[in-house]
């Protein structure tokens, strides 16, 4: 018979949120992973000279950019993930779901990347791009909202400056995108580059960064006298 101590104990809050971000770590990782195997040489292909593997190589310079602006692009998602899950504290049914169908747009990352690689030239593949882009941005402002409204779920420290300063980037990651697409219908390459912007809100210093790394105060330690 089984003792009523031997039942998991249950959080009226929610569930731990360590498997989610497990899963999420994981992911990412075998999205980064996936980037640079769409950079392959034609199996046939033989190169006799120096000079012959630098003229081939140059002619996979936008394969090789569109590898690096990708990866750079998963990474902003990634921390920009792990930013609001440091205000989580349990999730949800629907908080899961949602993470799900994040991590299914970042596993397409890598497919719109060599789609974009290899047809840069058309209007189509950067538009495939630039919406699972705002597609990622706009899962995290549900998430986002979502911890705003089930407020058991969030830390106490997700406070309403938080909350603003998150949208505001997320605002961002939806605009960039929407830029690029629209300068890529003049000029590819230039639109293309221009999703490197998604750093700015990253490496730019915020007040997301003073909320979560607040000054300390000096405090003077009197040292102990020794005997």
């Amino acid at each position: 018979m089984n003792r009523a101590d031997d039942a998991p104990s249950l959080d009226s809050r929610g569930l731990a949120k360590n498997r989610i971000e497990a899963l999420v770590d994981g992911i990412f990782a075998v999205a980064m992973t996936l980037l640079v195997l769409d950079i392959k040489s034609p199996v046939n292909l033989t190169i006799e000279t120096t000079s012959g593997l630098i003229d081939y190589l140059a002619t996979l310079e936008h394969s090789f950019a569109m590898y690096a602006i990708s990866f750079v692009v998963l990474a902003i998602f990634w921390i920009a993930h792990h930013m609001l899950f440091h205000y989580v504290r349990h999730v949800d049914r629907r908080l899961l779901w949602m993470n799900m169908a994040f991590l299914l747009l970042v596993t397409f990352v890598p497919f719109s990347t060599d789609l974009l690689g290899d047809h840069g030239h058309l209007t189509l593949p950067v538009f495939i791009y630039g919406f699972n882009l705002i597609a990622l941005g706009g899962l995290l402002a549900l998430q986002l909202r979502h911890l705003a409204v089930h407020r058991a779920l969030a830390a106490p420290d997700l406070t309403p400056a938080a909350i603003a300063e998150m949208r505001q980037e997320v605002l961002i990651y939806g605009a960039i995108p929407l830029l690029s697409m629209a300068i890529s219908l003049y000029n590819p390459r230039i639109g293309m580059y221009s999703y490197l912007l998604l750093a700015i809100p990253t490496f730019a210093p915020s007040r997301l960064d003073r909320l979560l790394h607040p000054a300390q105060r000096d405090e003077t330690v009197t040292p102990s006298e020794e005997p």
